[in-house]
C-alpha cells in the first residue's frame, strides 16, 4: 500500500503542493495537480496556435479565428448554447461572431486559451461589454474588480453607467456608494452633468449623499440645469424635486436666484422659492403637516452629524480656583434631535489639549492634568465606540494646535510649564510614529488651529512674553513655508475656530484687558482680510467650536471672573447662522465643561 501511495504522489506532480484527503485508517490517498490542468491547457493552446485539431473558424469583423468546439462551449454558456441545441452554427465551419471589436475578441480567445488576460484603462470597457455578450463571467469579474480599483470621482459615473448595461450588481452597488460618499467631488465633474435628467434625480434623491449642508445638493442641481439652460431650464421643477428646502434659509436661495442671468429661469426658482418657504413656514405652524413630510424636513442620514464634547476642566458657580476639577467624560450632541449623551470617556482626564479626525478616528493630543503636561494620545474609534491608545508625542504639550492635513496629523505650539514652545511635529498613521518637521515663525500657545483647503492656520494664542497676539499665519505643508496674515482686530487667546463657507471663524477666548470675550471675526482667505460679524449672546473664553450642516456650533467655555471668584464654567451651547449672522441657544450639555475639545463626526 505505501508503495502505491508514493508512486500516485510523484506522478500526480507533487511540486503543485498536491490535496489529499484520508480515506480511514488505510495509506491510500486521492491526490491532485494544479500543475497538470496548466499544462494541458498549454498544450491546447499550443494546439491553436498550430491549428491543430481545431474544427471551427470564428469570423470577427474580417479576420478568421480558428479553435476547438469543445475548448470554446466549455469557457462559456454562450459558445455552449452556439454549437449545440440544434443551432445552425453548430454544423458551419464558420461562425460569424457579432458586437466585438477584432482586438478585442483576441484578447478573449487568448483568456480562454491561457486563463490570462492583460486589463488597461484603455481596453477596460471594450473587455467587460464583449466578455459579458460572451458570457465570460470569470473576465468580467476581473474587470470589475480593476475598476473597482481604478475608480474616482472623475469617473466613477461612468463606470456606474457601464455596469448598468451589464448588470453587475456588486459591483453597481460598490459604485453607487462611492459617487454618494465622494458626492461634492463628483457634482462637479464632466461626467455628472452630461447625465439626462432622470439619472440626475436618482443621484439627488439618494439619502446616502454625504454632504456638509443641504444647499450643496441644491447647487449641484443648478449647475446640472446651467450646464445646457436652453434645453434643461424645462427640467428645473423636477431637478430640484429631492432639494430639502426646508433646511436651506430663503436669504441664502435668494442671494442665488439673484444672480441667475436667465430671465425664465430666475422667475421659476422665484415661484419655486415661494412655494417652498410657505411650506416649510406651513410645516412649522402645522405638525400634521410636518408629519405628511418627513423626509423633506430632516437632514439626510450621511448629513446627520454629532458633536463630540471631551474633556476640559469644570467649575462649579460660586467656587474657587481650586475647586476645578479635570474631565475625562465625553457627550455626544446630535444635532438633528438636539440633545446630549454620555459616550466612552478618556482613559485619562486632560485639559488644554488639541483634538482632530483621521481616518474615522477622533483624536486627544497632549494637554494637562494638576500641572502634569501629557505627550501621550489617545484616539476614539466611531466604530467600536472605545478609546485605545495612541503614539506620544515626541514633547509633552499644553494649549497646543492640533489639525488632520494631506493624511497626516499636525501638533504645533503649546507649552511646558512657563516655556512656550513654536516646534510641530506630525503623526504618519502608516507608521503609527511623531516625527519633528520644523518651527512655527513665532512661539505661541492656547491659540486657534485649523486647515482649509489644504493649508494650516495659527492664528492668535499667548505669546512667550505672556501677552494675548492678534497676529495669524498659515503653513504649506507642500513648500514648507510660513507665511503672515493680516492681524485681527482684537487681541485673543483660548478661543474657538473653525472653517465654514471656505472661511475661518474665530470666536470668543480671552484678552488680558477685557477679560472674556463675545466677539467674533473671520478671515476669508480670498479676500485676505478679516471681518467682524454678529457677537455671541454669551461671553466665552476656552469655548469650543465647530462647523456643522452650515452652521457654527460654540460650546462651553467660561465667563469674565468678578469680584475675584473664579469664574464658573459654561454648559450652554449656541448656533450661528452665517446667512442670517445670528447667533441662538440650544440645548445645554450635560457636564459645563472649558479648555476641552470639540469634534465633528
Amino acid at each position: 500500500m505505501a508503495s502505491t501511495s508514493r508512486s500516485s504522489y510523484a506522478a500526480s506532480g507533487g511540486v503543485d503542493g498536491p490535496a489529499a484527503m484520508a480515506t480511514g485508517a488505510s495509506e491510500q490517498a486521492q491526490l491532485t495537480s494544479i500543475r497538470y490542468a496548466r499544462l494541458i491547457l498549454d498544450q491546447m493552446n499550443k494546439m491553436r496556435l498550430r491549428t491543430d485539431f481545431c474544427d471551427v473558424g470564428l469570423r470577427v469583423g474580417g479576420q478568421v479565428f480558428r479553435g476547438h468546439r469543445l475548448v470554446l462551449a466549455a469557457s462559456s454558456p454562450y459558445f455552449s448554447a452556439l454549437f449545440s441545441g440544434g443551432m445552425k452554427e453548430a454544423e458551419q465551419d464558420e461562425v460569424q461572431i457579432h458586437g466585438v471589436e477584432t482586438h478585442i475578441f483576441e484578447i478573449l480567445l487568448d483568456f480562454i486559451y491561457t486563463g490570462l488576460i492583460n486589463v488597461t484603462v484603455e481596453n477596460v470597457q471594450e473587455l467587460v461589454v464583449a466578455a459579458d455578450m460572451l458570457q465570460l463571467n470569470e473576465v468580467v469579474s476581473i474587470c470589475c474588480e480593476f475598476l473597482k480599483s481604478h475608480m474616482d470621482p472623475s469617473n466613477c459615473v461612468g463606470i456606474f453607467l457601464l455596469l448598468e448595461q451589464i448588470a453587475c450588481t456588486d459591483i453597481m452597488e460598490f459604485t453607487e456608494s462611492y459617487i454618494h460618499v465622494h458626492f461634492l467631488k463628483v457634482c462637479v465633474t464632466d461626467e455628472f452633468k452630461s447625465l439626462s435628467k432622470d439619472q440626475v434625480v436618482k443621484i439627488l434623491s439618494s439619502e446616502e449623499l454625504k454632504i456638509e449642508d443641504e444647499y450643496q445638493v441644491f447647487i449641484a442641481a443648478m449647475d446640472w440645469v446651467l450646464q445646457d439652460v436652453a434645453k434643461r431650464k424645462k427640467y428645473v421643477v423636477e431637478v430640484l424635486e429631492p432639494v430639502r428646502f426646508p433646511l436651506i434659509s430663503p436669504p441664502r436661495l435668494m442671494k442665488y436666484i439673484e444672480g441667475v442671468t436667465d430671465f425664465s429661469l430666475r422667475v421659476a426658482l422665484l415661484t419655486l422659492l415661494k412655494e417652498y418657504t410657505e411650506v416649510s413656514k406651513s410645516s412649522k405652524e402645522n405638525k400634521v403637516h410636518c408629519l405628511q413630510q418627513p423626509a423633506k424636513m430632516r437632514p439626510r442620514e450621511k448629513a446627520r452629524k454629532y458633536l463630540y464634547a471631551i474633556g476640559g476642566y469644570t467649575r462649579l458657580q460660586g467656587g474657587r480656583w481650586s475647586d476645578s476639577w479635570t474631565l475625562s467624560c465625553v457627550e455626544r450632541f446630535d444635532t438633528f434631535n438636539q440633545y446630549w449623551t454620555t459616550v466612552s470617556s478618556l482613559h485619562k482626564a486632560r485639559s488644554g489639549f488639541g483634538v482632530a479626525i483621521l481616518e474615522g478616528m477622533i483624536y486627544v493630543v497632549g494637554g494637562e492634568k494638576d500641572s502634569m503636561i501629557f505627550r501621550c494620545t489617545e484616539k476614539y474609534d466611531l466604530v467600536t465606540k472605545q478609546w485605545g491608545e495612541g503614539a506620544s508625542l515626541n514633547f509633552p504639550r499644553c494649549g497646543l494646535g492640533v489639525c488632520a492635513c494631506h493624511g497626516v496629523l499636525y501638533a504645533i505650539g503649546g507649552s511646558i510649564g512657563s516655556q512656550i514652545s513654536k516646534t510641530m511635529e506630525f503623526y504618519d498613521p502608516e507608521t503609527n510614529s511623531w516625527v519633528m518637521c520644523g518651527d512655527m515663525s513665532s512661539a505661541r500657545t492656547f491659540f486657534g488651529c485649523c486647515e482649509l483647503e489644504g493649508r494650516i492656520y495659527i492664528i492668535g494664542g499667548i505669546s512667550e512674553e505672556g501677552a494675548e497676539l492678534h497676529t495669524a499665519e498659515v503653513y504649506d505643508p507642500i513648500s514648507r513655508r510660513w507665511t503672515s496674515l493680516p492681524v485681527m482686530a482684537t487681541r485673543r487667546a483660548y478661543m474657538g475656530v473653525a472653517c465654514l463657507n471656505n472661511c475661518i471663524y474665530v470666536v470668543g477666548g480671552w484678552n488680558e484687558t477685557t477679560g472674556a470675550l463675545d466677539s467674533v471675526e473671520k478671515y476669508c482667505p480670498e479676500e485676505e482680510k478679516w471681518i467682524e460679524v454678529a457677537p455671541m449672546t454669551t461671553v466665552r473664553a476656552g469655548v469650543s467650536v465647530s462647523a456643522v450642516n452650515g452652521l457654527l456650533y460654540a460650546v462651553g467655555g467660561r465667563a469674565t471672573h468678578r469680584d475675584f471668584a473664579a469664574p464658573a464654567t459654561l454648559d450652554s451651547v449656541e448656533i450661528y447662522d452665517p446667512h442670517l449672522d445670528t447667533w441662538t441657544e440650544v440645548g445645554n450639555m450635560i457636564t459645563s465643561r472649558c479648555d476641552g475639545g470639540l469634534a465633528m463626526f
